[in-house]
């Protein structure tokens, strides 16, 4: 049910397509404006290629029915966004492998400009494990820090071979054993 939840959440936020000011501790330099580009690819048992012409949202774990941009990746699986400064943010790119309807997505620290990262199937889980903690009420979106996020990816990659990302629930089971792992990210694996 949480997937389902979280699928619906995510599908609302690119259902919405409007730009709104972002929540979050602030951060770093002068401009309260922050970019935030990077590019996806499929996991690699899904192929590993780009996630091209993928609709996206970037949205603020906070208020994740409330996206901050809203549009679709290039042909090379390229993403960008220019966004209000906040802690943290999730990028979430649906796109289609075969048949088969594939969430990319990961979180990226927003609190210094022309912050860029590289997302596939680990950083799926690991945002879906963060993302799904703020909305449980678990930690805040400002929590939701650097090295929270090193401490989440670095869990995930234990789940990346097992994990079916063509199932929901499958990378729900991946985030949800994630963030006891790492107690939402408060720590390393151990």
């Amino acid at each position: 049910m949480k997937a389902q939840g979280l699928f619906r959440v995510l599908g609302a936020a690119l259902a919405f397509g409007i730009v709104v000011g972002g929540c979050g501790g602030g951060g770093s330099g002068s401009s309260n404006r922050v970019t935030v580009s990077g590019d996806a690819n499929f996991p690699v048992a899904n192929g590993g290629q780009a996630v091209s012409d993928a609709p996206f949202v970037i949205i603020d774990p906070d208020r994740p029915n409330d996206p901050l941009v809203a549009d679709v990746s290039t042909s090379t699986g390229r993403f960008f966004g220019i966004i209000r400064k906040t802690v943290s943010v999730a990028v979430i790119l649906n796109g289609i492998v075969g048949n088969d309807a594939i969430r990319v997505s990961g979180l990226l620290d927003a609190e210094s400009n022309n912050t860029t990262k590289q997302l596939d199937g680990q950083t799926d889980i690991a945002c879906e494990a963060g993302v799904q903690a703020v909305i449980d009420g678990a930690i805040t979106g400002n929590d939701l820090d650097l090295e929270r996020i090193q401490n989440l990816e670095a869990a995930a990659a234990r789940f990346v071979a097992t994990t079916d990302f063509t199932d929901p629930a499958s990378v729900t089971a991946s985030a949800q054993q994630v963030r006891v792992l790492t107690d939402d990210g408060a720590h390393p694996a151990l």
